[in-house]
């Protein structure tokens, strides 16, 4: 049990990776259907109030998935990496902890969208590659401000 608990965060992105495949692997037709409800939603939300253009709705919630949720995949590669660099009892320097995380994250994006060139009505964007990519940096950046303004918090508070 002591090794689960070593390795929690390598978990937690082996679950969010398995997400991101099985949305990735719902075909066209449900993927547009799940999108379709939150557009629905802001829609409602917004009547009266502004202007909406459903189409350009539809592709921003769409292309915001894909930012947030390898974002959130980002974020949580970081403290992954350190475990997986922490069997290595050398010190590794933190960029090369953050250049590591985010490499993985962009891999798993670019097996992903060719993963969906396989699935009924989906295609392998390149432009979703960046999107996802640019997620991952997200995440990442965001976690390691996070940390950094943590450590340098504790070093101030004495």
């Amino acid at each position: 049990m002591s090794i689960l608990r070593n390795k929690k965060f390598t978990i937690i992105v082996i679950a969010i990776m398995a997400f991101i495949f099985f949305q990735s692997a719902l075909p066209a037709d449900l993927s547009s259907e799940e999108s379709g409800r939150v557009v629905d939603l802001i829609v409602r939300l917004f009547q009266g109030v502004a202007p909406i253009d459903r189409e350009t709705l539809v592709f921003i919630v769409r292309k915001g998935a894909h930012f947030a949720e390898y974002m959130i995949l980002g974020g949580f590669l970081v403290p992954a990496v350190k475990e997986w660099m922490a069997v290595d009892t050398t010190p590794v320097p933190v960029v090369r902890e953050r250049i590591t995380a985010w490499l993985a994250g962009t891999l798993y994006a670019m097996t992903d969208e060719i993963h969906q060139s396989f699935v009924p009505g989906r295609s392998c964007e390149l432009r979703d590659m960046g999107i996802d990519s640019c997620g991952v940096l997200a995440g990442v950046l965001v976690v390691s401000l996070v940390i950094w303004f943590k450590e340098h918090r504790s070093l101030n508070v004495g």
